[in-house]
């Protein structure tokens, strides 16, 4: 049997021809997802992977199956190829986090959707296909230990991929932030795989360099003492990696300098807000404004980078948040920025909330992808709340910014000589450009204003 997994991308970096990748290649990134779901399927199967950003999809491909991994921003494209696919004869399989959160929705477009993780449901459904008795809904309640196999990699060879180095070791988040959608998904649980089975997937990375190696994980520190225990079993293996973790990571001393022993090189953040009334609003109680540039400082001091993530349009925030948080990241040589829009996800509690308060600014699924304002603010119009993240984006990432930031990283090498020092030199400098670059390709869709192509 021939099995078609697709990935889908926005209009404006979609490939128009095949051998053509579009986007920034440091950002070009395939989804483990798929790579999974090729692991968990049978041998004798034949799958064949197909990634908008780098190149069209083809409806005449000789394929039995397709299934096509779906999160909102993209949900009515996904629609549309099913559609295609299915009047061609081709039986069609949603799943991720849209046909999860929005099932009878999804189910319009498709012959089947699984409702949760892929894994004991994928299995299953393929043999229910084979014997001509597939079910429409396939639901995993994601309570069992994360027992996986090793991603199959390989399917994402040759495709213009930089690094597809991808290991999780955890899913899910403690936390319960209104304005996320991973802890509905994963059904408010957070589940950790055995540290055997993450080790023996480090050691099978294919790509150059075998070394380094991205932790997908939403937030790798859910469980800090599991957290302990798998940075001090990566010691040993001499890697450098980077990952997700939650603000609070700053609170325990121990766990930092254990990460930065295991080779974490940057860690993204997310901060969220300056406002301790939006923090408390949004359920964030684990960030505790009065300990960021302390924590800041921790990582920096173990020579751990940051990504700082920020969301604005919280009911908080006033025209002044912009020139503050600029002010923050600047007084705390942050490394990355990344500015989200307040976006609730339809099917959260969060979505309905701002419906019935006849809030929402548009219900158009491609809006919602945390780059546009989907929800009217409360302390500013829209536009205010467009341009104010368009100025504080564009701002940090003036030349001489990113000057300042790789010449400090270049001190901290000449101060530490050592490999996790010297790539934080080149990361830093390949992340500063490739953002300015995305800066340009993001204004295509109104993400930023046209003016932003000629910075």
């Amino acid at each position: 049997m021939k099995i078609l997994l697709i990935s889908l991308i926005k209009g404006f970096i979609r490939a128009e021809k095949p051998g053509k990748p579009k986007g920034t290649i440091f950002f070009r990134f395939p989804s483990l997802a798929l790579a999974n779901l090729a692991a968990l399927t049978p041998k004798g199967d034949e799958i064949i992977v197909m990634d908008e950003q780098i190149s069209p999809v083809n409806y005449n491909i000789d394929a039995d199956l397709v299934a096509i991994t779906v999160n909102t921003s993209v949900a009515n494209r996904a629609y549309e190829i099913a559609k295609e696919f299915r009047k061609r004869g081709k039986k069609v399989v949603l799943g991720g986090l849209h046909p999860s959160l929005m099932p009878d929705e999804a189910l319009k477009f498709a012959d089947a959707i699984i409702i949760g993780d892929a894994e004991g449901q994928w299995q299953q459904l393929l043999q229910d296909f084979k014997n001509n008795e597939l079910k429409r809904k396939y639901v995993n309640k994601q309570t069992a230990i994360l027992k996986l196999p090793t991603p199959k990699w390989e399917i994402f060879k040759n495709m213009g991929y930089i690094n597809y180095n991808f290991v999780e070791a955890t899913r899910g988040c403690i936390h319960r932030c209104s304005f996320c959608s991973t802890s509905p998904f994963y059904y408010f649980r957070h589940r950790t795989r055995p540290i055997e089975d993450v080790i023996r997937d480090v050691k099978k990375v294919q790509t150059f360099p075998k070394k380094f190696i991205f932790f997908v994980d939403d937030n790798i520190i859910g469980n800090k003492e599991y957290a302990k225990k798998l940075f001090k079993a990566l010691i040993p293996m001499h890697i450098c990696w980077v990952g997700q973790a939650t603000v609070d990571i700053g609170e325990d001393p121990e766990l930092v300098e254990l990460a930065a022993k295991s080779g974490c090189i940057a860690i993204f953040l997310g901060f969220e807000s300056l406002s301790e009334k939006n923090l408390n609003a949004v359920g964030k109680k684990h960030n505790h404004l009065e300990s960021y540039k302390r924590t800041v400082k921790l990582l920096h001091k173990n020579g751990i980078g940051i990504e700082a993530g920020f969301v604005f349009g919280l009911d908080y925030d006033d025209k002044g948040i912009f020139r503050k948080t600029l002010d923050f990241l600047i007084e705390t040589d942050m490394d990355a920025f990344i500015s989200l829009y307040l976006t609730p996800i339809p099917g959260t509690k969060l979505y309905d909330d701002f419906k019935k308060q006849n809030r929402l600014l548009t219900t158009d699924y491609s809006k919602y992808d945390f780059r546009h304002p989907v929800v009217k603010p409360k302390s500013m119009t829209a536009k205010e709340l467009y341009d104010g993240i368009s100025w504080l984006t564009k701002e940090f990432y003036t030349r001489r910014r990113i000057f300042r930031r790789v010449r400090y990283k270049v001190a901290d090498f000449l101060t530490h000589p050592r490999l996790s020092t010297l790539i934080g030199v080149i990361a830093q400098l390949a992340f500063s450009l490739a953002s300015r670059k995305r800066l340009k390709d993001y204004s295509a869709d109104g993400t930023f204003p046209a003016s932003f192509r000629n910075i």
